[in-house]
C-alpha cells in the first residue's frame, strides 16, 4: 500500500474553497427626506433659430431663419418634493448664457426615475421634463420670454453617498424682442410682435445635494 502525503491528501480528499460574490445594496434616491435640493449646469449647442414677426391689425407675418453662436451654457439651482421613489417635482432657477440674449430661467422641473431607489446596481436611468418663463436681460428684449425642455439620462453613484446625474436632451428658447423703431417707419413699434425661437441641445450634469 503506497503511503499518501499530507500535502496530496489535502489536494485529492479536502474540497478548495470557492470565493462567491456578495451582493450589497446601493442608495441611488435618499427617501428619507422628502425634499431635494440639486445643482448642475449644462453645454448648449444651439442648432437653429428662427425669427417670427407678427403686424397686429394688418395680419401680415414673416418667419426666417438666422444664424446664431453655436455654444452657449447654463447653470442652475433647484428644490423638489419626492413624491415617491420614482417620481420628483419642483423647480429651478438659474443663469443661461445665449448669443442672442442672456437669461434668468425660472421654470418646473419633472423627473421620472426607473428601478428601485435602493438596488444592486450603482446606475439609474431618468427622464425629464421643464417648462416656464425666463427674464431675458438687456435693452433689446421685452422681458419676460419662455422655456421648453425635455431629455433622459443616467444617475450615477460615484461614490458611497455622492450621486451625479448626467443628461442629453433638447431645449426650445422663446425670446420677445423689441422691434427696432429707429429711422423712418411705416408702423408704430408697438405693434410689432417679434419673437425668437432658438433650438438648443443641452449636455450636461445635475449633482443632488440633499
Amino acid at each position: 500500500m503506497l503511503g499518501v502525503g499530507e500535502a496530496a491528501a489535502q489536494k485529492y480528499y479536502i474540497p478548495r474553497f470557492k470565493k462567491t460574490k456578495v451582493e450589497r445594496d446601493y442608495e441611488l434616491e435618499n427617501m428619507s427626506h422628502k425634499w431635494a435640493i440639486n445643482m448642475g449646469g449644462s453645454y448648449n449647442v444651439c442648432c437653429g433659430m428662427q425669427n417670427s414677426i407678427k403686424y397686429d391689425g394688418r395680419g401680415d407675418k414673416v418667419n426666417y431663419p438666422q444664424s446664431m453662436s453655436v455654444s452657449g451654457a447654463s447653470f442652475y439651482l433647484g428644490a423638489g418634493y419626492r413624491v415617491n421613489e420614482h417620481f420628483i417635482a419642483g423647480l429651478e432657477a438659474g443663469y443661461q448664457l445665449q448669443d442672442n440674449a442672456n437669461s434668468i430661467p425660472l421654470y418646473a422641473s419633472l423627473k421620472y426615475y426607473y428601478g428601485k431607489a435602493v438596488q444592486t446596481k450603482r446606475v439609474r436611468w431618468y427622464n425629464y421634463l421643464n417648462a416656464g418663463p425666463q427674464f431675458y436681460l438687456g435693452s433689446s428684449s421685452r422681458g419676460v420670454g419662455a422655456l421648453a425642455a425635455a431629455g433622459g439620462g443616467l444617475r450615477v453613484l460615484a461614490g458611497r453617498t455622492m450621486k451625479m446625474d448626467f443628461y442629453m436632451g433638447y431645449q426650445l428658447n422663446m425670446r420677445n424682442c423689441k422691434p427696432s423703431d429707429t429711422g423712418k417707419v411705416d408702423y408704430p413699434a408697438s405693434d410689432v410682435k417679434y419673437r425668437q425661437f432658438a433650438h438648443l441641445i443641452q449636455v450636461g450634469v445635475n449633482i443632488p445635494l440633499w
